[in-house]
């Protein structure tokens, strides 16, 4: 079991963890977010969802107390969130959480992981 801590981009509000299993799927991890949504921000089906890895260019996560997370859960965008949510990095429903979070630390608290995009 990986807690990940994800965030709703351009939606003012905290971050929130999500409990799953690292053998389950990217799709898995999208209807775990939908149903953790308890403020109904999320309209749209949860496979709808874009979801990137929220990691730096040196691997390692984006930290709760940066400038750039502070802005996040106020709902805007910095150049560092908008470079994170790029098309080209949008994780893939039939990966696998394994394999995705292969190369990076072990999640922890005081991070975020996961970028989520609600269309």
């Amino acid at each position: 079991m990986v807690t990940l801590v994800c965030a709703l981009v351009g939606v003012k509000g905290n971050a929130f963890p999500v409990d799953i299993e690292a053998s389950q799927l990217v799709g898995h991890l999208k209807d775990a977010i939908k149903a953790k949504d308890e403020d109904e921000d999320i309209k749209c089906s949860a496979r709808k969802l874009e979801l990137f890895l929220a990691k730096k260019g040196d691997n390692k996560w984006v930290e709760s107390s940066t400038d750039d997370v502070k802005k996040l859960k106020k709902g805007e965008k910095t150049a560092l969130i908008e470079a994170l949510i790029h098309e080209d990095n949008e994780l893939q429903g039939e990966s696998g959480l394994q394999k995705v979070l292969k190369d990076m630390p072990e999640p922890s608290t005081d991070q975020i992981h996961v970028l989520v995009v609600v269309p």
